[in-house]
């Protein structure tokens, strides 16, 4: 039986297919463009060109490749949803609908979804975002993720799918193109490796929660694996750093290894305006851990500053920064 990842040749999609043809498992993938980042494993993996928001086209690639798990990973970023919201509609909740009702349809057991810390936001006076705090976005991006994470639960109870999700924060990895709204994190690490400048347009002492590239696709393999009976929360907050961290502390762990970096900061008023929604602390991921086991690999900022310069340094191919 097949692994459909949807949006595998994104950032994140690439990874986790990457992670299960090592792990000797057979993979579609499934999104609007091929090559990329899985060029060279093109040879040990299908891949289907097609559109999330078409029905028929995900209908045919979850009937025609027996596809038994789904990684919904296809999705429009944060800052582009802001700028074209009914594109993100297309993409983020038809595209997903039409992947629920695919999985419903064709007998698919399990499908995970890639959801965001985005998904919390107005009203929020809580010091500790927990998974059953009060969900209330400020984005379309957030409230497209929060109606997909409801949609699932229904799905479960409705029709017995066992659908599961993460909530991604900050993510931090180099290779990254899409403007997102924390994605400064990832370019002031990522400027400084490759020997460049960086202007942040982040708020120099706000901060998010953060989670190596790395570590969720470990998550989500570890998610996948778990018996269905063990799965409680269902969708589930997990991080890396749970605690807000600001781009200052980033430039300054940057700097113990590349002490000429030259990094300076020219806020987006939409991030801004962003940050201005969040009074809350750090996030708590205690049910990912209890129920499935989850525990992240790099948990502080001088793991993933280390870790993301020497990936940078020997594999730029790897993430297109040859």
């Amino acid at each position: 039986m097949a692994k459909l990842v949807t949006g595998g040749s994104g950032f994140i999609g690439s990874f986790v297919v990457r992670e299960l043809v090592r792990r000797g498992e057979e993979v579609v993938v499934f999104g609007r463009s091929r090559g990329g980042r899985i060029r060279d494993i093109e040879d040990r993996i299908k891949v289907v060109q097609g559109d999330i928001s078409d029905w028929a086209q995900v209908m045919n690639v979850v009937k025609e490749n027996r596809v038994d798990c789904i990684y919904h990973l296809a999705a429009m970023l944060s800052l582009p949803s802001e700028v074209n919201p009914w594109a993100s509609f297309r993409v983020n909740v038809i595209g997903s609908v039409n992947v629920l009702e695919a999985a419903r349809l064709f007998g698919v057991n399990t499908v995970l979804f890639a959801s965001t810390a985005g998904t919390y936001g107005l009203g929020i006076d809580e010091r500790v975002i927990t998974d059953t705090t009060l969900q209330r976005p400020t984005t379309m991006y957030g409230s497209g993720k929060v109606y997909v994470e409801l949609l699932g639960r229904f799905y479960r109870k409705r029709f017995g799918l066992d659908f599961r999700s993460v909530r991604i924060p900050s993510l931090v990895g180099p290779g990254i193109t899409t403007r997102a709204i924390g994605q400064y994190n990832s370019w002031i690490i990522e400027e400084a490796a490759m020997g460049r400048p960086y202007e942040c347009y982040g708020p120099e002492d706000e901060g998010v929660p953060l989670l190596y590239f790395k570590d969720v696709v470990i998550a989500l393999w570890k998610l996948a694996q778990k018996d269905a009976d063990s799965i409680k929360t269902m969708n589930y907050n997990v991080t890396g750093i749970s605690r807000r961290v600001s781009p200052k502390e980033i430039e300054l762990a940057v700097k113990k290894h590349i002490p000429d970096a030259v990094i300076s900061y020219k806020p987006d008023p939409a991030v801004v305006a962003y940050f201005k929604t969040l009074h809350y602390e750090r996030i708590d991921d205690t049910p990912a851990q209890v129920e499935w086991g989850w525990e992240p690999t790099y948990d502080s900022v001088d793991a993933i500053v280390q870790d993301f310069i020497k990936e940078v340094k020997e594999r730029p191919q790897l993430y297109g920064l040859a």
